[in-house]
């Protein structure tokens, strides 16, 4: 006992020497501030408290973790044993805000260790050991250079009252609490935990549902849905008219792949984008550039993504696989006028009434004669110069046309929205076959 008491006293005795109250105390302030400024700029209610370790409880702290753990063995070991010298803590006004601060700690610090709190006290927080960044080093008798850390404490405010009135209960009085204080502590707990666990499942119901609306719809009668909900909910009276139509889910849903948005998310930003507010005169403009043709919603969302700057073309490796793009485009064109735009003589009319049909009339006609597969077929056959001529006279035309349906279906396929046309040549040959026709006999499709 003699010989080791003095070793105990001088060992315990330099480190209260060396301890800096002050410094832990700013130590922890800084801690606190930098979490503050962070959460007013997320809109986070919070409170935070902070100090540095009052060193007559950090002494007997010590002495009682020696009494259970055994003899300290250096300054350092002191020092790493106890990791609450500087102590911060935030206090969540909504509990829910637990894991978007959990980010925010793990952006400002570098965090050792994170610890979720749930003591027999009934005591529930998650406890932060970190290391504030440019921090400078502990330096002292016995020690290596050693990272100063702060213990920052994350709880809601119902707990952090609660905490506090059990604290004060059995601390601040020399007596056991009565059963009268006991009993009420312990509905304040049960009251604590009960609103804890509400916002712990509101928060999980809150992330199952944000990973739902960025899930992809399982197929377009989903995308059909949604956009009629979207409308039903959200969209002006104008919009809901009857005369107005919805328009084609199979077109939403293909336009919605090529684009990577073929979520809820991406569509309700379409939808708010440009079915929100003025959108009724917006779209009664472009009505009338459709004269003739039915415009609906989707075509109009369709219409305003791909004419609004938006160029979003590919790039090809050489002339050969250049050729067999543009006529992928161009044949994808044909489909989407076919599918999109009702009733189906107005758009073959906007072909067939220009006054030069020469060039639409070579470029239809040699495509509708030549073979797919060596068309659009990977390594397939070689176009003739005469061929490429055509092909870049007729891309010409549908870059130089002003007729706005053509422009859209257009746009659409160099923006990569192009049809199936292996699986659609029955599709794609109902789309030119009157065209053709029409043109090869200088006549109107309709008498096709």
């Amino acid at each position: 006992m003699a010989t080791g008491s003095p070793m105990k006293e001088s060992l315990i005795s330099a480190f209260m020497k060396q301890y800096n109250e002050n410094k832990y105390t700013d130590m922890a302030e800084s801690a606190a501030d930098i979490c503050s400024r962070a959460l007013l700029e997320k809109d986070i209610p919070h409170e935070t408290e902070s100090r540095g370790k009052k060193t007559e409880s950090l002494r007997k702290k010590i002495e009682q973790r020696e009494r259970n753990k055994g003899l300290y063995k250096s300054l350092t070991h002191i020092f790493e044993d106890i990791v609450d010298l500087a102590g911060a803590r935030i206090i969540l006004k909504k509990w829910e805000d637990l894991d978007r601060v959990r980010g925010i700690i793990y952006e400002l610090f570098e965090v050792e260790e994170e610890k979720p709190m749930k003591q027999k006290s009934g005591y529930e927080a998650v406890h932060y050991r970190v290391y504030l960044k440019q921090e400078g080093r502990l330096c002292g008798l016995h020690t290596s250079e050693v990272m100063t850390r702060v213990e920052i404490q994350v709880l809601s405010l119902y707990m952090a009252q609660w905490a506090k009135d059990e604290h004060d209960s059995r601390y601040k009085t020399s007596r056991d609490p009565s059963r009268a204080l006991s009993n009420a502590l312990d509905s304040h707990l049960k009251a604590v935990q009960h609103v804890q666990i509400s916002a712990q499942n509101t928060r999980e119901e809150i992330a199952r549902q944000d990973e739902k609306y960025r899930q992809k719809f399982s197929d377009r009668k989903y995308v059909g849905r949604h956009l009629e909900k979207w409308i039903g909910k959200h969209a002006a009276d104008w919009a809901r008219d009857e005369k107005i139509k919805t328009g084609s889910s199979t077109a939403l849903t293909i336009f919605l792949d090529a684009r990577e948005w073929r979520t809820p998310e991406y569509l309700d930003l379409l939808l708010n984008q440009h079915l929100g507010h003025g959108a009724q005169d917006e779209y009664s403009n472009i009505a009338k550039e459709y004269a003739g043709i039915e415009l609906n919603i989707v075509i109009y969302l369709i219409d305003r993504t791909v004419l609004n700057g938006n160029t979003h073309t590919f790039l090809v490796p050489d002339d050969h696989q250049k050729h067999a793009y543009k006529i992928r485009v161009i044949l994808s064109t044909f489909i989407w006028m076919k599918r999109l735009f009702l009733p189906a003589l107005e758009w073959q009319r906007l072909f067939t009434r220009v006054e030069d049909r020469s060039v639409l009339r070579q470029g239809i006609v040699w495509l509708g004669h030549r073979a797919l597969q060596n068309l659009i077929a990977k390594g397939g056959k070689l176009l003739t110069p005469e061929e490429i001529g055509k092909l870049n006279r007729l891309w010409d035309w549908f870059c130089s046309n002003l007729d706005r349906p053509i422009q859209v279906a257009f746009a659409m396929s160099r923006q990569g929205v192009i049809r199936d046309l292996a699986g659609e040549t029955d599709e794609l040959e109902n789309a030119l076959g009157p065209l053709r026709r029409a043109l090869s006999w200088d006549m109107d499709p309709a008498s096709t």
